[in-house]
């Protein structure tokens, strides 16, 4: 059953009980990959509007190219292979350059459109870094989903929606509380470049047609599950939903009961 998310992003305990999940197994790609890409099938053989072919763009600006740099994240993670955000939440991701550190599911015919993972114990949240693309034509719907499944067949979920629970690797959301407005609280976004972690950047540049709200390198974005801790683990299943998109998960961390 999906169940309406609280987003705990004050929470801040070292004391805490983390775990961090290895996906590395399970890599597909690395994060700066996801526009270099040709993402050429399922396409229309007529002419539409669709997305330019690198994943990002529209009709106008066809040759839209954003850079995406994750050379901060992965000095921020070193020999430890991990990362901690402000609020004390650790993240196991690849120090190293030439390694895999993401997960890629989507509808294009590059990447599976859904991925599951096996996991074990209890823990009372599970905590993404995630990646991935969206756009205006994606915007209002679920783009994605990530499923927790319970060893008692039960489940909830988290809606990956565009805008309140989706963000674009490579900008922010326009917010200006009138037309543009979010209906959840702003996420910890984690810029790929510097390694910065941050609710509150303003520092954009600008993609030409397309975003004044570009983020130079990209950023990832940690979101919050909430899990029923009297329930056993059983899996976590990442999925694409909507087309023209790419879903990507970085790393997992769970909040285990002490």
């Amino acid at each position: 059953m999906a169940e309406e998310q609280v987003i705990n992003w004050d929470i801040d305990s070292p004391k805490l009980k983390w775990e961090t999940v290895n996906l590395t197994g399970n890599f597909n790609d690395k994060v700066t990959s996801i526009f270099t890409n040709k993402y050429l099938s399922p396409r229309s053989p007529y002419p539409t509007l669709a997305i330019p072919t690198q994943g990002i763009g529209n009709w106008c600006y066809t040759m839209t190219m954003a850079n995406i740099d994750d050379s901060g994240l992965r000095k921020s993670a070193g020999a430890k292979n991990q990362i901690t955000t402000p609020q004390g939440i650790p993240f196991a991701t690849p120090g190293q350059p030439d390694e895999k550190n993401i997960i890629f599911t989507s509808l294009w015919d590059n990447y599976p459109a859904a991925i599951s993972i096996p996991l074990t114990g209890s823990a009372s949240h599970a905590y993404f870094l995630m990646a991935g693309s969206t756009n205006p034509m994606q915007s209002q719907l679920s783009n994605g989903e990530v499923i927790i499944e319970y060893t008692d067949g039960t489940h909830t979920s988290l809606d990956l929606r565009n805008p309140e629970t989706w963000w674009p690797i490579e900008q922010d959301y326009l917010v200006d509380g009138y037309a543009f407005s979010l209906k959840k609280p702003k996420p910890i976004r984690v810029h790929l470049k510097t390694g910065l972690i941050t609710r509150d950047f303003n520092a954009y540049t600008t993609l030409k047609g397309f975003s004044t709200y570009a983020i130079d390198g990209g950023a990832a974005t940690i979101f919050d599950l909430p899990l029923d801790s009297s329930r056993k683990l059983k899996n976590l299943t990442l999925k694409t939903l909507s087309t023209e998109v790419v879903v990507g998960l970085m790393g997992v961390t769970l909040l285990r009961e002490n």
